[in-house]
């Protein structure tokens, strides 16, 4: 078989944190080839360098006999990127998107349409949506779709379904199947085993080494104690105190449409409590409701014993919220990112110092206080 991406000794680090360490591998041509590893482990920092976007400090790559360094402007023209993070301009419909990562590579948008046919038709019906506004399975087919335009030879995909209900995977990786069969080669990082086992072959990567290449079935099997630990075991707990969460027939309407339609539950204090529901099902517009930060078209919520129509401020001072979308400031430290939140939720001075030494302690980021 011939060789499309030829990997040896790559290294590079950040400061004193090495992510990557001689890394060296081959990818065939029109192969589905995997990288799986925990967060940390180096697989974005090699996403970022093969796709021309970073430089390595030692070590070589090629890209059907282009060098990365020497030939980057003409790989850009070969490669598909789709990044981890969500790639699109929010503000931009569906179309727009597209039609500007077209313009970005110089193709025309109408004539290679036909390129991404059989993902763009399962977008097309929200075409004048804007990206921001999609549920996360259809963010990523548009975020696929605008990587695919320029009908690239080789497409790098930085796990592409974080984030994407088991539904929509399970239509995306019939997508990279079905790009496979048209000769396209194929690399995609994965922290999900039953993706992994789609590809043709997997590595491990581990504090930014290699540690196996082979088969998923072999590379799971050889590092089953890492890759597949043992489940999350749920114990039995009884709540006999009374709720602290209230909602009765919550329902918001965005125009015509019923994002979340006459909604009723309770939840007592003390309580894991899960909404579980396919990308598009309301999760999302229910939590801001909850939250104070949407307001209900009707029916009545309590949170804390406080109305989220009526006293929004009062449910904000008494809550915690982790948002879908990464919610802290880059280029603030991990302290600073702390007493800010401190302050937003109106701590004192005199106790925000002392309870964000405590938090680091706790959550085990001592080490990492002064870093971005």
């Amino acid at each position: 078989m011939e060789t499309a991406i030829k990997v040896e000794g790559i290294t590079k680090s950040y400061g004193s944190c090495v992510a990557l360490k001689g890394v060296s591998f081959d990818v065939e041509r029109g192969e589905l080839f995997g990288l799986i590893g925990p967060d940390g482990a180096g697989k974005t920092s090699l996403f970022r360098i093969l796709a021309t976007l970073l430089l390595a400090d030692e070590g070589t790559a090629q890209l059907n006999g282009m060098d990365v360094v020497r030939d980057y402007q003409r790989i850009r023209r070969d490669v598909g990127y789709m990044p981890g993070r969500f790639s699109l301009y929010q503000d931009l419909s569906v179309e727009e998107n597209l039609s500007f990562f077209a313009s970005l590579f110089g193709v025309d948008m109408e004539r290679n349409k036909h390129f991404i046919e059989d993902i763009y038709s399962q977008i097309e019906p929200f075409k004048h949506r804007r990206a921001g506004k999609l549920s996360g399975g259809m963010k990523q087919k548009l975020a696929l779709s605008c990587a695919l335009i320029h009908k690239p030879d080789i497409l790098f995909l930085d796990e592409p379904t974080t984030g994407v209900d088991p539904v929509s995977r399970k239509e995306f990786w019939q997508m990279l199947r079905n790009l496979r069969e048209q000769g396209i080669t194929i690399v995609v990082s994965t922290p999900i085993m039953d993706e992994a086992r789609q590809c043709d072959r997997i590595a491990f990567i581990n504090h930014g080494k290699i540690h196996g290449i082979d088969t998923p079935e072999r590379i799971l099997q050889e590092f089953a104690s890492i890759l597949c630990p043992p489940s999350l075991e749920r114990e039995e707990v009884q709540h006999a105190m009374a709720p602290v969460i209230e909602v009765e027939q919550l329902t918001k309407c965005f125009g015509n449409f019923t994002a979340v339609d006459h909604i009723s539950f309770q939840v007592n204090r003390g309580e894991i409590f899960g909404f579980l529901g396919a990308n598009g099902a309301g999760k999302t517009t229910a939590m801001r409701m909850l939250c104070g930060l949407s307001k209900p078209t009707s029916g009545v919520g309590k949170v804390a014993g406080f109305d989220i129509s009526r006293e929004a401020e009062q449910v904000k001072k008494h809550i915690g919220y982790m948002s879908q979308k990464f919610s802290l400031y880059e280029d603030l430290k991990v302290w600073e990112n702390i007493r800010l939140f401190a302050g937003i939720y109106g701590m004192k001075e005199k106790d925000i110092e002392q309870k964000t030494d405590e938090l680091l302690e706790r959550l085990g980021f001592s080490a990492e206080r002064n870093t971005l």
